[in-house]
């Protein structure tokens, strides 16, 4: 049983390493390329945060409002008090603030798909069908989470390698979460409280990350063409929820 659950996992975890490879789709990309994948990765933030994260998180517990506030609160007080302290070279530092914005996305989307490891073995261990429509609803924004990270690293970077890694360390920390909900199985835990506290806060982090570092980059180009690709991400967002849904019947 618990062989056939991991198999889940790591076919959900593949997908955040499949949405990290979209980035070799084009071998070499301009300035304002790296601008569209910037505003794409700010419309997907912003779409798994207030479409996919806040209602789960509010559905689960009432206090989640607080954790969410609390992720905007820790992610700002480290780029302000905990980043600032760092030396860096004179080209280095201009671009301090974007790479603390890619520290809180990837730090936010490993807490985010170490919960989804869990949730999908605890589903399991609740009910077959359960399990399933759990698989199916994390399956939804696991290729968006792996292009997002890897959109957002390689924007800095300028490495596509470490935009690859980005995507598969979210991965990992998937088949992490699965593991340590089963290693835990049979010990009274407040898994609904935990995962509520986890989604809130990573939501809080999305929305901060997107509305202060990547969409004020994205209208400091000025540039329409470069604008749109926030509503691409969007699009792409709910693109991929139609096409996953489509194909649970098939899955089931």
């Amino acid at each position: 049983m618990n062989g056939g659950i991991l198999g889940f996992v790591i076919l959900a975890s593949i997908a955040n390493i499949l949405g990290g490879l979209v980035i070799f789709l084009k071998r070499d990309w301009s300035r304002r390329g790296l601008n569209s994948l910037m505003a794409l990765s700010a419309g997907l933030l912003l779409s798994i945060a207030i479409l996919d994260l806040v209602p789960e998180a509010i559905e689960i517990h009432s206090f989640s409002p607080k954790f969410m506030l609390l992720g905007i609160m820790a992610i700002f007080f480290f780029q302000q008090f905990v980043a600032s302290h760092f030396h860096f070279g004179e080209e280095i530092h201009k671009e301090r603030k974007s790479k603390t914005a890619v520290l809180g996305s990837f730090l936010g989307l490993l807490i985010h798909t170490f919960f989804d490891g869990l949730a999908i073995v605890v589903s399991f261990q609740v009910d077959l069908r359960l399990g399933i429509t759990v698989f199916i609803a994390v399956l939804l924004h696991k290729i968006p989470d792996g292009l997002t990270i890897s959109s957002i690293v390689f924007v800095i970077f300028q490495d596509k390698k470490k935009a690859v890694w980005a995507a598969t360390l979210l991965g990992i920390s998937t088949i992490l979460g699965a593991v340590t909900a089963l290693a835990l199985a049979g010990v009274a835990l407040p898994y609904e409280q935990i995962t509520a506290m986890a989604i809130s806060f990573t939501a809080g982090i999305f929305i901060y990350v997107a509305g202060t570092d990547l969409l004020p980059a994205v209208n400091a180009v000025e540039d329409r063409l470069v604008a749109l690709f926030f509503f691409l991400g969007i699009l792409l967002y709910f693109v991929l929820q139609w096409g996953f849904q489509t194909l649970a019947p098939f899955m089931e």
